[in-house]
């Protein structure tokens, strides 16, 4: 019989932070890919027992469910602690800690209830906070800059999704002596939502002309007011005979008055007509909407390894997209790029597609899905080698 190594990962289903969702479940995915001797077995860990529905839909042969169990401390013990951390730098009562066996915990976390678990493999998707700054506030800055600190300090076990991230994280942090590994992320999509009928979900969301598809949560460094200045300049010249739709959260935590910015600029520039804003739809009417566009159209100030990307990969579409190091990474010379500071450049490629008949890439994309998988597995293979 196989002794399985087993993985815990920490999940929850978060519509604000879709993307880290979707990580989990393509990783999933991506390990039922494998030969079945090299497939882990899995200990998801949520404190939402509902979160499990989601992963149990994969059918993944070799799992198991934990809620993380955290009992909070009485009030004479928070007290106690209170007191005690500034003289003795750590808390003196603990909280239980998980007792699952556990091999390698991913993603890591210095949370003092999974302390036994004794491999953590730790994520950092990319350091936007180093590259514009303005869009977070001091205290965020500093409670990113102090988990890096500790990670480096402790020597701990990174992983990265991009090239980009890790040389960022090289640059910060020169002389970090723990192990860092970069892994590109693939994407799984359900292979029914092809089946839905595009001119059904075109009258749902009310997609009369040709569209092009903006599917990015609503947060300000997405730069969805480059893609609405392009359209205000098509307008003015009487060029605007398309849609785009956008889909997404319409929140931003950080910036509470961005949606209702690109509202008002909407309102104000008489583009109704031409915008959609779909809100969070259903992945399947996603995909498929993305699948019959005109073109994908990603316009992000800063990302680490695109989700919409990889959406556009896996379906063999174009995709419209800013000019980031780590965008020309994934997409090599298959993309379309402009200067993300340029609504013009954006402009030239919207009539590029909307003029022509554009053939779609080949990606050859279920390999990369395997890659993944296996990628995924040989880091966790060199961790426990090396604790042994």
């Amino acid at each position: 019989m196989v002794e399985r190594i087993k993985i815990g990962l920490t999940f929850s289903y978060n519509e604000g932070w879709i993307g880290g969702t979707y990580y989990v479940m393509n990783l999933i995915h991506a390990l039922n890919a494998l030969d079945d001797v090299h497939k882990p077995f899995l200990i998801i860990l949520s404190k939402d027992e509902t979160d499990f529905e989601k992963v149990k839909a994969i059918q993944y042969p070799y799992i198991d469910y934990q809620l993380i169990n955290k009992t909070d401390l009485s009030l004479p013990a928070r007290i106690i602690n209170k007191l005690a951390r500034p003289i003795f730098k750590d808390n003196l009562i603990k909280i239980k800690p998980h007792k699952q066996k556990i091999d390698v915990l991913f993603w890591g976390t210095l949370d003092h209830y999974f302390r036994k678990i004794p491999i953590h493999l730790f994520w950092i998707p990319d350091f936007q906070e180093v590259h514009l700054p303005t869009f977070f506030s001091a205290k965020q800055i500093e409670s990113r800059r102090k988990k890096y600190r500790h990670l480096v300090q402790q020597k701990k076990d990174i992983v990265f999704s991009s090239q980009d991230a890790n040389n960022d994280f090289n640059q910060l942090f020169p002389n970090a002596k723990g192990n860092s590994f970069i892994l590109n992320f693939a994407v799984s999509h359900p292979k029914e939502y092809k089946k839905r009928s595009i001119d059904t979900l075109k009258k749902k969301y009310d997609l009369t002309s040709p569209y092009f598809f903006c599917p990015n949560q609503f947060w300000k460094h997405k730069n969805h007011m480059l893609v609405l200045n392009s359209l205000k300049e098509l307008k003015s010249k009487g060029q605007l005979n398309f849609t785009v739709a956008f889909s997404g959260k319409e929140s931003d935590q950080r910036n509470p008055n961005y949606f209702k910015g690109l509202k008002t600029f909407v309102r104000e520039n008489n583009l109704e007509n031409n915008i959609r804003f779909l809100g969070f739809i259903d992945r399947k009417d996603q995909l498929q909407l993305m699948n019959h566009a005109l073109a994908i159209v990603q316009p992000s100030l800063f990302e680490g390894w695109s989700t919409v990307v990889e959406d556009a990969k896996a379906m063999n579409q174009n995709i419209i997209i800013s000019d980031l190091d780590v965008h020309k990474e994934q997409l090599g010379d298959t993309g379309y790029f402009f200067d993300r500071n340029s609504s013009i450049e954006l402009t030239k490629q919207l009539m590029f597609f909307n003029q022509n008949q554009i053939s779609r890439p080949e990606f050859h994309y279920e390999k990369k899905v395997h890659e993944f998988g296996d990628k995924f597995m040989t880091i966790i293979k060199k961790l426990i080698a090396d604790n042994a």
